[in-house]
């Protein structure tokens, strides 16, 4: 214990007692030394955002020539629409030209089978209103005719009361 208490006793004498006061001169040491680790930790960060800007610029040309593709496709899609639409005009005129010449046909069938059927009913008509006529003066001359024929009999039985 006692070379334990003469060793403490040794390094307390020959530790000098020093003083926290710092000089100009280190504070300048400190900030250059600040400064350099700075500018060794600052390099690679704007080496680091030099590539981001320049991969930013790459990004907005990219943008910028993907946005002209997309109007050039919409523009595309835009003229194909345009082309099946005028299709679907020309066939759909086309189908009111094959409507429109059924419709002709069909006048022309209705006017084949009307006009003889026209015909058929004026002379129908024209028949019916003859063959009453016809029976009109076919009674009168029947009637005439059986008037005749009973004077007739009144005659000759005239006749054949008077001898």
């Amino acid at each position: 214990m006692r070379t334990i208490l003469a060793l403490s006793i040794l390094f307390c004498v020959f530790a000098s007692p020093t003083f926290a006061e710092l000089t100009d001169a280190d504070l300048n040491k400190i900030r250059l030394i600040v400064t350099e680790e700075i500018q060794k930790e600052i390099k690679p960060i704007k080496a680091d955002i030099a590539t981001l800007k320049t991969d930013v610029a790459m990004l907005k040309t990219e943008t910028a020539v993907m946005k002209t593709e997309v109007a050039n496709l919409k523009e595309t899609v835009n003229d194909k629409f345009d082309n099946v639409n005028n299709k679907f005009d020309n066939v759909n005129s086309k189908f009111d030209d094959v409507q429109k010449n059924f419709d002709r046909q069909n006048n022309i069938i209705i006017a084949c089978i009307g006009i003889p059927l026209a015909i058929l009913a004026i002379g129908a008509t024209v028949w019916g209103i003859l063959a009453h006529r016809r029976s009109g003066k076919d009674r009168e001359q029947e009637r005439i005719n059986q008037e005749l024929r009973e004077e007739i009999e009144i005659l000759k039985q005239q006749q054949i009361a008077r001898p």
